[in-house]
């Protein structure tokens, strides 16, 4: 069985120079996993545009105004290939975050009611209350593995109640998501291994879409039922179109909520002032979730370049690939004072967590609801826990950094 990223990698040695961790940088690198912020900051502070060597080559961006930069100008920087190494993992391009211009354009306004505010307020009372269910058991037993029993648990049942699906297909969905990410993009031999190995899935989605239709979708307000009702450039979108948009949805929606929250979480766990803020300031919460956010990175992308660029004396030639790490760009000195630091009363909030440009996530709204919930619905519950002794969290960078296991301790710390 191969092993997961990330397991393992304490014991991995970096190399020893800068410009070897440089040419080395790899979202896959074993000696990156347990920590990659600390040799972020070293590579930042050094310059603001670098290369690896790494999966073909790419640049790295490393500054916040750079990322900002590339994410505001798509023209030039393409998201036809947002892996690096990049799979072909759909046997069409990705709906929407693989597609440029007047087509993605088209593509984000007929996705873009399916995951608004509003659909996000109707399905909020289910979210809190499928909260509440997973952590009543835990608050019970004293103790949890948070990232399996919370973390990966409250983003999974949102996207089944968002979706309409039921919950028997939660576990396949989830050991599907956890294998591409993790196994499946960085050790498949060919991209033909991971379309197959995807097909059931696409079969199922297929099948839930035939479904839904027969069923008949007046009144619903689930995501598949929307996307039954919308239509791309004037026509309805074929059934391989909406089972791509739903899929790529799915893998969304089960990853990088879940890498956030359990960053999130190991923070708080060594933070008992902020665990005792939570339910004492629940108007703090939505600032306390984006400062965590930005404090916590998670995402990194790559973009593919259309046409030669210039940038701080370096030419990005056309058909070159970047780097853009969202969040590790929340940690830039030039853009946030104290970036280390936590701070809930920062004048400057504007991280990049959620992307920008055209491309930012249009899961976002779903993604802060489920993060203010869990912080609310725990705090009302486990107003106490720590990091459980004897255990050490296992890092994974990947596309979507977080953290793989997390064991705590309820109670742990109460005064008398």
């Amino acid at each position: 069985m191969t092993k997961p990223v990330g397991a393992g990698a304490a014991a991995a040695q970096a190399p020893e120079t800068l410009d070897e961790r440089i040419e080395h940088w790899s979202l896959y690198q074993p000696w990156l996993q347990q920590d990659p912020i600390s040799h972020w900051n070293e590579v930042r502070d050094h310059a603001p545009i670098v290369r690896s060597e790494e999966a073909g080559g790419f640049w790295i961006l490393t500054r916040y105004e750079d990322i900002e930069w590339a994410a505001k100008n798509p023209e030039i920087f393409s998201s036809a290939q947002v892996g690096i190494p990049h799979r072909t993992v759909f046997p069409a391009k990705q709906i929407p975050i693989q597609l440029d211009g007047d087509e993605h354009r088209k593509w984000r306004q007929t996705l873009s009611d399916l995951f608004n505010p509003g659909v996000v307020n109707h399905f909020a009372p289910q979210i809190r209350q499928a909260a509440v269910d997973s952590i009543g058991p835990i608050a019970e037993k004293g103790h949890c593995e948070f990232v399996s029993e919370f973390a990966t648990a409250l983003p999974a049942e949102t996207f089944l109640i968002t979706f309409g699906i039921g919950r028997e297909h939660l576990k396949a969905l989830l050991d599907h998501k956890t294998w591409l990410r993790r196994e499946g993009i960085p050790n498949a031999r060919t991209d033909e291994d991971i379309r197959a190995a995807n097909q059931p899935l696409w079969d199922f989605f297929g099948e839930a879409i035939d479904r839904r239709r027969a069923e008949g979708v007046e009144g619903r307000r689930d995501v598949i039922s929307a996307m039954l009702r919308t239509t791309y450039d004037g026509r309805e979108p074929t059934r391989d179109e909406m089972i791509n948009a739903l899929f790529v949805s799915m893998l969304a929606s089960l990853d990088t909520t879940t890498a956030a929250l359990s960053l999130i979480f190991l923070h708080l766990a060594a933070h008992p002032e902020i665990q005792e803020l939570i339910p004492a300031s629940p108007d703090k919460v939505p600032a306390i979730a984006e400062e965590l956010l930005r404090h916590s990175p998670v995402s990194s992308t790559g973009r593919l370049v259309t046409r030669d660029v210039e940038r701080h004396g370096v030419v990005l030639r056309k058909g070159d690939r970047v780097l853009l790490s969202w969040g590790l760009s929340g940690l830039d000195p030039d853009v946030f004072d104290r970036p280390d630091e936590v701070d809930f009363d920062r004048t400057q909030t504007r991280h990049l967590a959620f992307g920008a440009g055209p491309h930012r996530c249009l899961g976002m709204h779903v993604a802060r609801r489920i993060i203010r919930i869990a912080l609310e619905e725990w705090h009302a519950r486990i107003p106490r826990y720590a990091l459980t002794p004897g255990t050490t969290p296992v890092h994974h960078y990947s596309p979507a950094r977080g953290v793989l296991n997390l064991d705590l301790t309820l109670g742990a710390g109460d005064r008398p």
